[in-house]
């Protein structure tokens, strides 16, 4: 009797642990206010938790088709992030919302055409994480060897109820930054959000002594689309001006309307030849297809070219101002000349560190 006693005093004491354990990850997500630091900390329980390989949350992309990694258990260099470049929302949704959660393989996430790097895992779980109003925010996945056990799944499930309102609260505060740091027209950051940005981009390359580029960028022949087309046909060319160029640029770069047909990209990490060859790509994706096909009465649409001016620090600039000014200087050259190029800054003053 006293070993049943025993037994069940164990069970009592392991089921309190738990549910302090959750309580505890609960007050932790709730006391984080940033979307991507909620989502870490549930993948990192939920990995430790379930006793699974590695585990991710998976975010829409934007303009970028399906989803992405947005919090992992794996470094960035992993090539496991890659694994989850190509994955088929409606195929999780579908799923999950049937009530499936375990998967072998990588079940509704790969594509017919996916290709996982190494051993493909032999079981996958997938759990949603959404807000108090339904909406989804993410998806857990959770890869091991073999599909986890379901009881080990309830456990996140139940800390995942638990922390809807700090889902909601992020999703409302996500929205109100959008508000005020997004072009309604262009639908990528306004200046206001860059006269911040930059400073901060810039004093963080000068404290890890690393390259930051400045991408100038003005429409040659936005005018005559508003003159002949009206404003209405212009503010859909800026808007697919930016949808174009925020294809061409890494997830952590910045696009940012400057003011009325002017764009600035921020390149973090990057020296001017690598600038070079993102503002070649962007360059190319304006002037390769014609705007406005099937918005205006020329069928052909309406073809668009841009100039482009380059400054990096340290070499071409050491300030938030400079760097502004030469990247503008280079892109006026191009403006005044042959347009639809791309122009370089000076060095000015022997700064060339290279």
């Amino acid at each position: 009797m006293s070993s049943e006693k025993t037994a069940i005093d164990r069970r009592g004491a392991a089921q309190h642990e738990a549910e302090l354990g959750l309580l505890s990850a609960a007050l932790e997500v709730h006391a984080r206010a940033e979307l991507s630091e909620q989502l870490q900390l549930l993948v990192e329980r939920a990995v430790a938790w379930v006793g699974v390989g590695c585990g991710f949350a998976l975010a829409p992309g934007g303009d970028r088709a399906g989803w992405s990694p947005i919090a992992a258990t794996v470094p960035k260099g992993d090539p496991r992030r890659g694994g989850f470049r190509t994955v088929v929302p409606d195929r999780i949704r579908t799923a999950l919302d049937r009530g499936q959660r375990t998967f072998e393989g990588l079940g509704p996430f790969a594509a017919p055409d996916v290709t996982w790097p190494g051993t493909l895992p032999g079981g996958c779980a997938a759990l949603p994480v959404v807000d108090e109003e339904g909406r989804w925010v993410a998806v857990l996945a959770l890869l091991a060897e073999a599909p986890p056990a379901e009881e080990r799944l309830a456990l996140i499930q139940r800390l995942l109820d638990l922390v809807r309102p700090a889902m909601t609260n992020a999703q409302n505060l996500q929205a109100l930054r959008e508000l005020v740091i997004k072009d309604d027209t262009a639908h990528c950051f306004n200046r206001r959000y860059f006269e911040t940005a930059l400073p901060e981009e810039l004093a963080r390359a000068n404290r890890f002594h690393s390259s930051l580029s400045l991408i100038f960028l003005d429409m040659d022949n936005l005018k005559e689309v508003n003159l002949r087309h009206g404003h209405s046909m212009g503010s859909l060319t800026l808007r697919e001006v930016s949808r174009r160029i925020r294809l061409k640029i890494r997830r952590f770069d910045k696009l940012f309307r400057f003011g009325g047909d002017e764009f600035c990209i921020v390149l973090p990490e990057t020296e001017w030849h690598g600038a070079l060859e993102v503002a070649d790509r962007v360059r190319e994706a304006i002037a390769g297809q014609p705007f406005l096909i099937g918005q205006i009465s020329d069928s052909a649409g309406v073809g668009m070219t841009a100039s482009l001016g380059i400054a990096s620090f340290p070499l071409h600039a050491r300030t938030e101002q400079e760097l502004v000014e030469q990247a503008d200087r280079a892109m006026q050259r191009v403006k005044s000349g042959t347009k639809n190029s791309i122009g370089i800054a000076e060095i000015v003053g022997g700064r060339d560190d290279s």
